[in-house]
């Protein structure tokens, strides 16, 4: 991992200035927090904006609102424009209409061949490429407590690597799992520390009013924030969360042969602009502690 540190911290701007980040994070859910580390430790200037409470308790959707409505809820704005909420029926028409949440908060996890990134061999053939897949995976990452949408396939540092059952993900390393945790420490606690020592800062209480287009792409956003409305403009992307912000869960609740070896990591899929946090180990990991076991 990249150990450059980058101070993100701003001071208060007078209400309608721009401002020019690196990255726009909009949702400081799990997901929107470990994006927000992965681009401060690769030095890039971050605005984390967490939206004000209008979701449902505990992240629940109905099946008579669309994807559009629940994303824009997620972001704390009773309406935006109609540009915003073209963008968001565009990025998921072609996905089924939203249904209920997942009934628990549990981090995915996932077995990888290495962390080294995959090489591609022309010789070997390929698995198939299948069109219902990437929509299955846009649903799961919607439906997840830590989901998000990237503006662009590339906003944070990701790599391709295979997984244990031969797909290739991107994945980019958030952190390694400490050994050393405090006795029951979650995983917003966590990011939250690592957040801090980073110097991120957290806006909270924003409500997106719109969002900026450059060539049909978003570059930015418009915020209510407590210091007024705020114009956020992004070089390298702008990082939507799509599910409820206040999910967490208990680091130690996972089997020592996971965080023995376990890495917090953004995936997405190849061509995919859908992502979620996961927590990734390898596969020789996970048969070394079984060997252990059976040897103890």
């Amino acid at each position: 991992m990249l150990e450059v540190h980058r101070q993100v911290e701003f001071a208060p701007h007078p209400a309608g200035d721009d401002e020019l980040v690196d990255v726009l994070c909009i949702g400081a859910g799990l997901a929107g927090l470990a994006a927000a580390i992965a681009a401060a430790d690769a030095g890039q200037s971050v605005f984390v904006a967490e939206p004000r409470r209008l979701s449902l308790q505990g992240g629940a959707v109905t099946e008579a609102e669309t994807w559009a409505t629940v994303i824009r809820r997620y972001w704390g704005a009773d309406e935006v424009d109609e540009p915003t909420v073209e963008y968001l029926h565009k990025l998921t028409c072609d996905l089924e209409p939203p249904r209920r949440s997942h009934p628990h908060n549990e981090l995915p996890i996932g077995s990888v061949e290495s962390f080294d990134e995959s090489t591609f061999d022309p010789r070997k053939p390929v698995p198939p490429f299948y069109g219902h897949e990437m929509a299955d995976w846009a649903r799961d990452c919607l439906t997840s407590p830590y989901g998000l949408v990237f503006s662009r396939l590339t906003p944070v540092s990701m790599s391709q690597v295979r997984m244990q059952d031969g797909a290739m993900i991107r994945a980019g390393v958030v952190a390694q799992i400490p050994q050393t945790r405090r006795s029951g420490m979650t995983l917003r606690q966590w990011l939250q520390d690592m957040a801090k020592e980073r110097g991120v800062t957290v806006h909270s209480s924003c409500a997106v009013e719109r969002l900026l287009f450059s060539d049909g792409h978003p570059t930015g956003a418009v915020l209510e924030t407590a210091d007024g409305i705020r114009e956020v403009r992004a070089r390298s992307g702008v990082l939507m969360g799509t599910s409820n912000s206040t999910a967490d869960d208990v680091i130690a609740r996972y089997p020592a042969s996971i965080l023995l070896d376990g890495r917090l990591s953004l995936v997405s899929r190849s061509a995919s602009r859908f992502a979620r946090l996961e927590l990734l180990t390898t596969v020789a990991n996970v048969n070394a502690c079984e060997l252990q076991g059976r040897l103890a």
